[in-house]
């Protein structure tokens, strides 16, 4: 009995950081319509992978998201309806790769290393963009701002990060 009822609070509380994760991916390869599926799919991984959890390495919802993004791309590459097409910016393929824990974790101190070197209005870009999946109408709707401008924020941003990343060691 407690089994279930820790499975149905670990399900509530974290379904909606899922759905939300596998919803801005899944929407931005045009396949919405498996949303469902991915979300469930991500549940069972996550009952796999639970014993991989570590509190001291970062948080369970930080783990979750992680376990969701990995599980959504792949979902969108084994079912993608052009070959070689990719979820995401192509001028920014690392972000679209799936990551282990320990990745993970890297992953999330570069991005914090990232963010803490960009203004507020850019840390809002970098995040709808690149960590939620907006695409680029979604946040010139939710700003109020026109596309092209958010197209052309979102260049210099991209240029900004190539720069951070390149003079850090990271080769693009």
């Amino acid at each position: 009995m407690k089994d279930t009822e820790a499975g149905n609070n670990f399900y509530d509380k974290y379904n909606p950081l899922i759905r939300s994760i596998v919803s801005r991916i899944l929407i931005s390869a045009k396949q919405a319509g498996d949303i469902d599926d991915c979300v469930n799919g991500v549940f069972l991984e996550l009952m796999e992978k639970l014993r991989q959890y570590n509190e001291t390495r970062g948080s369970m919802a930080a783990f979750v998201a992680i376990v969701a993004r990995s599980a959504a791309i792949d979902y969108c590459r084994s079912n993608a309806r052009k070959p070689g097409e990719l979820v995401g910016d192509e001028n920014l393929d690392f972000l679209a790769e799936p990551l282990s824990f320990e990745e993970g974790v890297e992953f999330k101190l570069l991005v914090e290393s990232i963010l803490e070197r960009l203004n507020k209005r850019e840390r809002i870009l970098f995040t709808m963009k690149y960590i939620l999946f907006y695409t680029s109408e979604e946040i010139a709707s939710n700003l109020k701002i026109k596309r092209g401008t958010v197209d052309m924020r979102v260049k210099r941003l991209k240029d900004k990060i190539k720069s951070f990343l390149t003079k850090g060691g990271v080769i693009l």
